[in-house]
């Protein structure tokens, strides 16, 4: 289809279908666009990726306090 056939078709839409069309469009660049950038990375160039990380005290300070005393 040319690109003045498409204009026409849209102008004859309502405003809502225009909407779904534009993010159907921006969902199939965002997918399009994920699968570029995934096979741009090499496999274990990232081990750490996916990977579920906890942390079990994470405000809790790495040194204790007794150990920031100054020594005589």
């Amino acid at each position: 289809m040319i690109e003045s056939e498409i204009l026409e078709k849209l102008q004859e839409t309502s405003i809502v279908d225009r909407i779904q069309i534009i993010e159907a469009i921006l969902r199939s660049v965002k997918n399009d666009m994920r699968k570029a950038s995934e096979q741009q990375i090499l496999p274990g160039q990232y081990p750490l990726r996916g990977k579920v990380i906890r942390y079990d005290d994470p405000y809790e300070p790495a040194v204790a306090a007794e150990d920031w005393e100054a020594r005589t």
